[in-house]
């Protein structure tokens, strides 16, 4: 899908996490540096099963459904609860840490690792830095907030705000969100461009609101949700091209 170059937008909104952070690889170093400081044996099965822990106690949870009311109602606490469940599932298999640390206790200090500096896509910073010279940028992110402006640290300077969902009071892709965006930003939906790889969040939520959306979609997946998106990227720099 093309650009049309006829339509200049006042402000670009960016999703942020597998758009402009690697989520996988912040995770992973979260773990890392909690099994650290637990003195907890390191391996690459530890390490690989730890993974599956996080993905299947989110899809159990129903979190990927963000349509769901109960999902957009309660996000923020059963993102919480998740997290506990996750290392429920690695102890159970592990055997708890010598000093008999709950999961509940490990989750909060796992999340306390997941506020550092988060790792940036190829591209992400140089695409902000140069869109930032001609467009207003703000990044909206699902998330709780001192993890997500933790991690969004390095971009700060090229955005006019970051909009996280625990802030907002509501989720990508309800409405309310993407409406405190363009109060707060005094613009129009039809005058705004959401970025994002999410099409049940970032494409239906942009749309329900009257706002063009872009599809990140470095792997050329195809879309099988009833979610059009105006444009579809395979890189970030192609925005720089594109814009």
């Amino acid at each position: 899908m093309g650009f049309s170059m006829q339509k200049h937008y006042k402000l670009l909104i960016f999703d942020a996490d597998h758009t402009l952070l690697d989520y996988l690889a912040d995770e992973r170093a979260a773990f890392v540096a909690l099994y650290d400081e637990l003195s907890y044996p390191q391996t690459d099965e530890l390490l690989a099963f730890s993974r599956y822990a996080s993905e299947s106690t989110w899809t159990e949870a129903g979190m990927y459904d963000v349509h769901d009311k109960n999902v957009q109602q309660n996000y923020h606490r059963v993102y919480r609860e998740h997290v506990t469940g996750i290392f429920e599932k690695i102890f159970a298999k592990f055997g708890a840490p010598e000093t008999k640390l709950s999961a509940q206790t490990a989750g909060e200090k796992f999340l306390q690792y997941l506020e550092r500096k988060g790792a940036l896509f190829s591209g992400a910073r140089e695409t902000l830095v140069a869109l930032s010279k001609r467009y207003k940028i703000c990044i909206a992110t699902n998330g709780i907030s001192p993890i997500q402006r933790g991690r969004l640290s390095e971009l700060k300077p090229f955005v006019a705000e970051l909009y996280i969902s625990e802030e907002v009071g509501a989720i990508k892709p309800l409405p309310a969100y993407f409406q405190k965006i363009c109060r707060e930003q005094g613009v129009l939906p039809s005058e705004c461009l959401m970025i994002g790889d999410s099409l049940s969040s970032d494409v239906a939520g942009a749309k329900a609101v009257g706002m063009d959306s872009c599809w990140y979609n470095p792997r050329s997946e195809k879309n099988s949700t009833p979610f059009t998106p105006n444009f579809e990227i395979k890189t970030l720099q192609e925005l720089q091209t594109l814009l």
